[in-house]
């Protein structure tokens, strides 16, 4: 055979081989290429469910945040509410218990009062304080009548600084006192009360 024959033939051969190399080439780089596409739509998806999780998450964390928010703003307005309720119903019942000294039972409730103040100082003598107000309601026939009953002395002295309604009695060295005045009674009620009325003004509402 010529030699130009055999390298012709050899270089058949060689490009035949090269096509049969370069087709496995691009099979292998086609297959890469769908792996490699399949892939990164794997990914993709995965990222896009992985950001819509977390975007759902998200967005339920600022709900709950939101929703806790309104929640302790409504509970704090409520208390609110109610504490305006309860001070006005504690002004309603001093304003109450102040008109009460122009009924016919306040001077009972004075002197039932001021014996008892008497007794729980010890009895000898007291000396008893009270709003400028007062004097015309704690007069000397009273201060007699519960001296006579008690066998202590007493003796009146008025104080502007002093809460209107009821009176202070004070041993005779001034280390024992005996609150009563509206004031002070209703400063040492005011937990009971509130409980009270808190049970009163809200039992149907708590059992909604």
């Amino acid at each position: 055979m010529p030699l130009y024959d055999q390298v012709d033939l050899l270089c058949q051969a060689v490009l035949a081989q090269g096509s049969e190399e370069a087709e496995k080439i691009l099979q292998q780089a086609r297959g890469q290429a769908e792996r490699l596409k399949t892939a990164e739509k794997g990914r993709e998806q995965e990222v896009l469910e992985r950001t819509r999780r977390e975007v759902q998450a998200r967005a339920h964390h600022d709900a709950r945040n939101l929703v806790d928010r309104v929640s302790l703003d409504s509970k704090r307005r409520v208390a609110e509410a109610k504490e305006a309720v309860l001070a006005r119903v504690f002004e309603l019942g001093r304003e109450r218990l102040l008109a009460f000294r122009d009924s016919p039972e306040y001077h009972d409730w004075l002197r039932k009062t001021l014996v008892k103040a008497v007794r729980e100082l010890g009895g000898g003598n007291c000396r008893v304080v009270a709003h400028p107000e007062e004097a015309s309601r704690l007069t000397a026939d009273l201060l007699d009548e519960v001296s006579r009953e008690t066998g202590a002395s007493l003796e009146l002295a008025t104080d502007g600084q002093a809460p209107s309604g009821g009176f202070l009695a004070l041993s005779a060295d001034g280390r024992l006192r005996y609150d009563a005045t509206f004031q002070g009674i209703l400063e040492r009620k005011r937990d009971s009360l509130r409980t009270e009325l808190a049970k009163r003004l809200w039992q149907a509402e708590e059992r909604l």
